[in-house]
C-alpha cells in the first residue's frame, strides 16, 4: 500500500518554481543561463534547452524563442509571461510546442490531476479536462479562492478508495482545501497564520509545524476537508520541506530534522519503515535547503556546499555522517531521484540517478556518485542560420562532436551509414572541384579522406544508437571554416 502512495503522490508533488534566488542571479552573471530546472534551461538570448531519455545533452528547441523561465511540468514562460508547453513523443527526438491558454505570470505549476498554475497576482488555475485526460494546454480560473500564495496538492488513500487533494495557502495565513470528490473549497481545522506548506504539513509563523492524515484506515468515505494537529518536538522551525515519504525541517539554528521513510531491499522493491518522530542529524551544521533525493538527504549549507547522507538503512541515527558533493554553489533543484547544482561560475552540474541522461551528461550510466558536469548548451550556425539538432552537441576531451546527420547534409554533403559494418560515410561533390569522401569506423573509431587515413586525437562514438562524430575536423575537409564564439556558446561554420 505504502509503494502505491509512494508512486501516485510522486506524479501529483513535484513542482519547480520559476523564481530565480539571489544566488542564483549571481551565477547568472558570470553565465549565459537565466533559469534553469532538473531537465532543462534559458539562456540570456532567450532560446530554451532540454536534455533527458531521448537527448543525453542540453538540446536546443529551436521553436522556442523568447524563454524567460522554466518550470517543472514541461513548461516554459516566455519574456511576455506567455506559457508554453512542449513535449516529446516517445521513442523520438521529436519535440512539439503548444501554447497554454488561460494562464500567464506564472510563480508555480503543481499537481496532475488537475495541475494548478499560481500566478503573481495570487490567481490559481487548474487544467481543463476532457475525453482524452487532463488537457495541460487549457487553464481556467479556480473559483471561490483569490490572494493565494501557495499550492500543493497529493493523493489521499484508504484501503478501498483514493482522491487527489488540494492545498491553498492565503496570504493572511489560512488554508484551504477540496478533492476530486468535494470541489468547494472548505477551510482547514486548526491552521491559521500559516507561513508555508509542503503536502500535509504546515509551518506557522510561531515556528510550530503541523501535519494531517494521507492515509487512513477502514473504507468508508474520505474526509471533505483536513484537521491538523502539531508535531510536538519541533519548534522553532524556519522552513519545512517534504516529498511522497519523507519530511525535513530546518530550524533557526540551521539545524536539519528528518522523519518518515527510510529504505531497505532493493531500488526496485523498496521497503518503507516509517520513523514517525522528528530526528535532529547533528552531521551537517548551518543548512539553508535540504532535500529527500532517491535514496539519500541532499543539504545545501550556508557556506555553499553540498552535502549528502543515506536513508537506505535499518535505522537513522542523529550523527548519521554526510558526505561533500560540491563546493562553490550558488544554487540547487531537486529532482526525484537527482539534483543539478549551479555553481558560482555558471556551470551546472549533475548528481544521483542518470539512467534517462538526467545529469545532462552524455551518458546513460545507472547512476553518477559524484557530480558529473552537465553539457554546454552549444549551438551550431552555417552561413549565419542556426542549424537545428535533434541531439546536441557532445564535447570530450575539448572536442566538440554532432549528431551524424544534423550538419554535414546542411552543408551539400551525402550521407549514410551502415549498420552492419558500424561504417559511415560523408561525401561531397562540387563542380570543378575534387570529390570528397570521408569514411568514419565507429566501430574502430578509424577516419579516412579519400582512402587516404587521417589521425584524431578522440575517436567517433556512439550514444543511445547515435552516432557522433568530430564536427571542426569533417567540416574543414568538406571546405569550411569553423570558428568558436565563447561569448554565445556558438560554433560559427562558414561555407561558401
Amino acid at each position: 500500500m505504502k509503494k502505491s502512495i509512494a508512486l501516485l503522490s510522486l506524479a501529483l508533488g513535484l513542482t519547480v518554481s520559476a523564481q530565480a534566488s539571489a544566488a542564483e542571479a549571481n551565477a547568472n552573471s558570470a553565465s549565459n543561463i537565466v533559469s534553469y530546472g532538473t531537465d532543462s534551461l534559458v539562456k540570456k538570448d532567450g532560446t530554451f534547452w532540454i536534455w533527458g531519455p531521448q537527448q543525453p545533452v542540453p538540446t536546443q528547441i529551436p521553436e522556442l524563442t523568447g524563454a524567460a523561465s522554466t518550470f517543472g511540468f514541461h513548461m516554459v514562460e516566455k519574456q511576455d509571461h506567455s506559457v508554453w508547453l512542449w513535449e516529446t513523443k516517445p521513442l523520438s527526438k521529436t519535440v512539439t510546442v503548444k501554447p497554454v491558454s488561460g494562464i500567464s505570470n506564472v510563480t508555480k505549476i503543481e499537481g496532475y490531476g488537475p495541475a494548478l498554475a499560481l500566478d503573481r497576482d495570487g490567481n490559481v488555475s487548474a487544467s481543463v479536462k476532457t475525453a482524452e485526460g487532463w488537457d495541460m494546454t487549457h487553464f481556467e480560473p479556480v473559483k471561490g479562492i483569490d490572494h493565494v500564495s501557495d499550492v500543493e496538492s497529493y493523493y489521499e488513500m484508504n484501503d478501498k478508495t483514493g482522491q487527489a487533494r488540494r492545498i491553498f495557502l492565503k496570504t493572511d495565513g489560512t488554508v484551504w482545501t477540496n478533492t476530486d470528490s468535494e470541489p468547494s473549497l472548505t477551510p482547514a481545522k486548526n491552521l491559521d497564520n500559516v507561513v508555508q506548506i509542503e503536502k500535509n504539513i504546515a509551518l506557522k509563523k510561531d515556528g510550530t509545524v503541523w501535519t494531517w492524515p494521507k492515509t487512513f484506515k477502514g473504507t468508508g468515505s474520505l474526509p471533505n476537508t483536513v484537521t491538523a494537529t502539531q508535531i510536538k518536538p519541533l519548534n522553532q522551525i524556519k522552513s519545512i520541506w517534504q516529498d511522497a515519504n519523507s519530511s525535513l525541517a530546518i530550524d533557526s539554528q540551521s539545524r536539519l530534522w528528518f522523519w518518515g521513510a527510510i529504505l531497505t531491499g532493493y531500488s526496485d522493491g523498496p521497503v518503507y519503515t516509517d520513523l514517525p518522530d522528528p530526528v535532529l542529524l547533528t552531521g551537517v551544521k548551518n543548512v539553508k535547503e535540504a532535500y529527500v533525493v532517491e535514496d539519500s538527504i541532499v543539504a545545501f549549507t550556508g557556506d555553499d556546499k553540498v552535502y549528502a547522507t543515506s536513508i537506505k538503512r535499518n535505522s537513522m541515527p542523529s550523527n548519521a555522517s554526510f558526505k561533500l558533493l560540491a563546493s562553490d554553489v550558488a544554487s540547487v533543484k531537486n529532482g526525484y531521484r537527482h539534483i543539478i547544482m549551479q555553481k558560482k561560475d555558471g556551470t551546472l552540474w549533475g548528481w544521483g540517478v542518470n539512467k534517462n541522461a538526467e545529469l545532462g551528461y552524455g551518458d546513460y550510466e545507472f547512476m553518477h556518485q559524484t557530480p558529473v558536469p552537465v553539457q554546454k548548451p552549444i549551438s551550431v550556425s552555417l552561413n549565419g542560420e542556426n542549424v537545428p539538432l535533434a541531439s546536441g552537441v557532445i564535447t570530450r576531451n575539448s572536442q566538440n562532436f554532432v549528431p551524424l546527420r544534423s550538419v554535414f547534409e546542411k552543408m551539400g554533403a551525402e550521407v549514410s551509414y551502415d549498420e552492419k559494418s558500424k561504417q559511415a560515410t560523408v561525401s561531397r561533390k562540387e563542380d570543378g572541384k575534387p570529390a570528397i569522401s570521408i569514411s568514419v569506423n565507429v566501430k574502430t573509431g578509424s577516419i579516412t579522406l579519400n582512402n587516404a587515413p587521417i589521425t584524431i586525437e578522440n575517436k567517433p562514438f556512439t550514444v543511445d544508437g547515435t552516432v557522433y562524430l568530430p564536427l571542426r575536423l569533417i567540416s574543414e575537409k568538406l571546405g569550411a571554416t569553423v570558428n568558436w564564439l565563447p561569448d554565445q556558446e556558438r560554433i560559427s561554420i562558414q561555407m561558401n
